[in-house]
């Protein structure tokens, strides 16, 4: 299986490219795809960029001209969910859009959400148990996206009065609305680096590097653990 790992800032993929074996570099849409192997797996890693539309010609890409049979989008979301700190992780059950019009459902694909791969999942959680402190620090949970940062409390309130989402961010449902047309296993990893409130410009400043190292770190472990199932 060739995996596609996709971030919107660099930091949120430099860990993964500065540890992986790298055999291709290819420029396309604005960014470099870097294809190579990690544990042995074989991987293409890109940063997408910022917001939706980046976000799914990247995916798009990733299965399409370089192959992936799977799609994990790391990063960095605001915590909308009771409970959810900084630096807690939220692995997708599903994803959504919240600035998407209900008459969208008309269309196709006629979803308001996607649900993530029930396999990449629990090989998330597994990935999660192995690491030192995480214990407590990450849960499964709907993710929606839009293209807002969202840094006011109202604007917060709102979705999660519409939408009940764990955590919001700007790219996770595009990645997983790729993922559904070209019928691949998709899985969005998030480690909050703000709550997505007045304070949220402040805080993610703070947190945004640790907090991308996370879902970094998991994923590679996740390479770890599928590298050792086939060698088993």
């Amino acid at each position: 299986m060739k995996w596609g790992i996709l971030g919107a800032l660099d930091a949120e993929v430099d860990l993964i490219c500065n540890q992986m074996t790298v055999t291709a570099e290819t420029p396309l849409f604005g960014t470099t795809y870097y294809e190579g192997t990690v544990y042995g797996q074989e991987i293409v890693v890109a940063c997408c960029g910022v917001g939706k539309v980046n976000a799914a010609i990247c995916a798009a890409a990733a299965m399409h001209q370089f192959g992936a049979d799977c799609i994990i989008n790391i990063g960095i979301a605001g915590a909308m969910e009771h409970g959810l700190h900084v630096l807690d992780v939220v692995i997708s059950s599903e994803v959504g859009f919240h600035d998407q019009d209900a008459v969208m459902l008309k269309y196709y694909p006629k979803h308001a959400f996607f649900p993530a791969d029930a396999a990449l999942i629990t090989l998330c959680e597994q990935a999660c148990r192995t690491i030192p402190d995480m214990a407590g620090r990450y849960r499964r949970g709907r993710i929606v996206s839009g293209d807002i940062f969202v840094q006011d409390a109202a604007v917060k309130a709102s979705i999660a009065e519409r939408y009940a989402p764990a955590c919001v961010e700007m790219e996770g449902a595009a990645v997983g609305h790729a993922a559904f047309m070209y019928e691949k296993p998709y899985l969005v990893i998030r480690t909050m680096s703000d709550t997505a409130d007045d304070d949220a410009t402040k805080t993610y400043d703070n947190f945004m590097q640790e907090a991308a190292h996370t879902s970094a770190t998991i994923v590679l472990k996740m390479l770890e653990l599928s590298a050792a199932r086939e060698s088993a």
